[in-house]
């Protein structure tokens, strides 16, 4: 019934996974034309699931049995991971429609007998986690790992997910998320935006802002814990508490608009954009989350405890991504900006990058590189110094 596997490792747990060889035309493979979905591409994502979770289970649930949901499981390799590499984890649910990702999360349960920690069912994702919900499964941390839009699963994720507990999301609809399919953007997440040159701070921003208006709805509040824009998909990990005064607090401080210049390709959360340029093409967006987008004592914690997990297959990119990451999460407030993209506009050579931070922290502002464009920094100078700044260092 499930055809020709192949087994591969990850992290500590081996996994079947459908023999990609066979299904390889023209020399490429696309991980949907698997049977059952698989992509290694994703392992980075995983990765830094594992040492999330094992951080979030340390810092907000010690002494709770931590259950965690997965009801868009496939092959189960991210559920078999958090059974046997997340300290703290009492049961694992591993759901999915497809038969076939049923039996296959059935025999790699089996293969790394794990059938003390993983219950596996075959069920529609929102169904599997209202009935989880109905019958009394005390739920902490829910991951939504879809194949394209969120969405439709956020609703059900926070009626689940209990006090103090994780949602960590998956988004692949970036081209939805960024602008370039308005129309799409505005029914499925109740956001207006267009295509712009940090659109993908904006895509995660609207994600963070869409989640956290229906949580409200909840009576429940967020924190990012961390949010990262990787690859082609959005990755973010959300303390989810319960408080409807905390939700109407996160409603009236944290979403917002951006405003975004024309003229000069330059993008803030200050709706008086025109008190440092003159913009005479501005375009507004949201709404948006405004507030924090990373924890930046969960990323120090993190990062302090990196050498426990030299063993993954990403582990030097998961390096290098909290590094710059840390930088950022000390001006997070403040939307990265294009130094490209803004030279265009005033037909100049665009400065190193390196150099226009350098400059910018010489004359007394911070500055830092963003993990979302190599071309991009984020600074808390006004436009006026930073069109000066880059005039300076082209």
């Amino acid at each position: 019934m499930l055809g020709r596997l192949a087994v591969v490792s990850e992290g500590k747990i081996i996994a079947y996974i459908p023999d990609p060889k066979s299904l390889v035309i023209s020399g490429r493979l696309e991980p949907a034309w698997l049977p059952v979905f698989y992509n290694p591409a994703m392992e980075f994502n995983r990765d830094l699931s594992v040492i999330i979770l094992s951080v979030y289970i340390d810092k907000y649930a010690p002494h709770k049995p931590v259950n965690i949901v997965e009801p868009l499981a496939a092959t189960g390799i991210r559920c078999l991971r958090y059974a046997v590499e997340v300290e703290g984890v009492n049961k694992v649910y591993c759901g999915d429609i497809d038969v076939k990702a049923y039996r296959l999360i059935e025999a790699n349960i089996g293969l790394n007998n794990l059938w003390d920690k993983i219950i596996h069912t075959l069920s529609e994702a929102n169904a599997y986690m209202y009935k989880l919900k109905a019958i009394g499964v005390p739920i902490l941390v829910v991951d939504i790992d879809p194949y394209g839009s969120p969405a439709p699963f956020i609703n059900a994720s926070l009626n689940l997910i209990g006090n103090m507990g994780l949602l960590m999301v998956t988004a692949t609809d970036t081209a939805v998320l960024e602008g370039s399919k308005r129309l799409k953007a505005l029914r499925r997440y109740q956001i207006n935006t267009y295509k712009i040159p940090q659109s993908r701070e904006v895509a995660v921003r609207a994600l963070i802002g869409y989640i956290a208006r229906v949580a409200a709805g909840h009576d429940k509040w967020i924190k990012p814990l961390l949010s990262a824009y990787i690859d082609y998909y959005i990755r973010i990990y959300l303390l989810i508490g319960r408080s409807a005064r905390k939700a109407q607090e996160m409603l009236d401080k944290d979403i917002g608009y951006a405003y975004y210049c024309k003229d000069l390709a330059y993008v803030t959360t200050d709706p008086n954009i025109n008190d440092n340029i003159k913009c005479h093409n501005k375009i507004m967006l949201g709404p948006l989350w405004t507030g924090d987008i990373f924890d930046g004592n969960l990323l120090e914690e993190v990062t302090s405890r990196l050498e426990l997990y030299s063993y993954i297959g990403t582990y030097k990119r998961i390096v290098r991504l909290l590094e710059v990451l840390r930088g950022e999460a000390k001006i997070q407030r403040y939307i990265h900006q294009r130094l490209d993209a803004i030279a265009s506009t005033l037909k100049t050579k665009t400065p190193p990058r390196d150099k226009a931070i350098e400059a910018l922290i010489s004359r007394g502002f911070k500055a830092t590189p963003t993990h979302f464009t190599p071309t991009g920094l984020r600074t808390d100078a006004p436009p006026n110094v930073l069109i000066d700044t880059l005039f300076l260092t082209s």
